[in-house]
Order: C-alpha cells, then structure tokens, then sequence
C-alpha cells in the first residue's frame, strides 16, 4: 500500500518528490479472492494464509510465525480494508506519467505482488531502475534487510552525483 501512495504522490503533486522507491508494488495490486474471502470466514486461516504468500520459503520459519502473529492482532475488517483499498488501486495506464527518478524492488519470490508487477512498471517509468532480491518475498524488508539497504545506497548515491553534477 505504501507503493500506492507514492505512486498517487507522484503523478498528483510530483515537484514534492526529488525520487520514488517502490517496494513489493504495483501499478495495479489485484488481490486475490481466496485471500478476501478467507478473511471474512477464517481470519487466522487467513493470516497464515497472507504470510505465506508475502514471505519467502527460504525464509526463516520463525519471522513467518512472528509475523502471522502480528497480523493476527490487527482486526480482520482492517486488513479486509487494506487488502480492499489495494485490490480497487489501478494507475496501470497513468505510471508511465512518472519522470521523477524511481528504484523498484521486488522479491523474486513476492506472490502478493509478483515479480511481473515491477518489471511491468519498470517499463513504463521512464527514469527507472529495478532490483529483484533472490530470496525474498513481499517482506523483502524484513527478509533481506541488508540487500535492500545496499540497493537504497546505490540509488541515493546515484541521486547524489546527478545533482552535483547538475542539469
């Protein structure tokens, strides 16, 4: 969802932002339907369910748990809200509109948001560059911390040189 909201910022109010990362996004986050009906019938079904599809196999077991258990002291209504709010986003035909700078990040093993998904935005943002992490999920934040920072610095050091180097 935080991709969904940088990406409304920048088409709507671009001069507030120098650059976009976009982290397990989309252009469009389709949710699936088993995943919205579970919520309503089996909400803990549904957090194992939610926390399988966002993280890694090879990721470890315990941050799995850790993490099913967090969502599980969300109410259900909120996360059937979330996962509503994200499933009706589409800028499929408006993201080729960004001009600003943009990182793009996916786990080659997302299946909330599916490699496709970034590979299809990369296309169409002009300024864009993409970086798949091996091993990681939708949680590519928490799975591989250290690949993700190091892709931030890479970015933000690129962003540097550019403006010392001026227009």
């Amino acid at each position: 969802m935080g991709g969904a909201i940088a990406i409304e910022i920048a088409l709507g109010e671009p001069k507030l932002l120098s650059a976009i990362v976009l982290v397990g996004a989309g252009a469009r986050l389709r949710v699936a339907p088993m995943i919205m009906s579970e919520i309503r019938r089996d909400y803990v079904h549904a957090a194992e369910l939610i926390t399988e599809w966002a993280y890694s196999s090879k990721t470890d077991a315990r941050l799995r748990r850790v993490s099913a258990q967090e969502l599980l002291e969300v109410p259900a209504d909120v996360t059937y809200g979330d996962f509503e709010a994200c499933d009706h986003f589409d800028r499929m035909n408006e993201v080729g509109q960004i001009t600003l700078p943009t990182l793009i990040v996916c786990g080659e093993d997302d299946k909330l948001t599916p490699v496709k998904y970034s590979q299809y935005m990369e296309g169409k943002i002009r300024n864009a560059r993409l970086v798949i992490i091996a091993g990681a999920g939708h949680s590519v934040m928490l799975e591989k911390p250290d690949e993700l920072n190091a892709a931030l610095q890479s970015f933000l050091a690129e962003l540097g040189s550019k403006m010392l180097a001026g227009p």
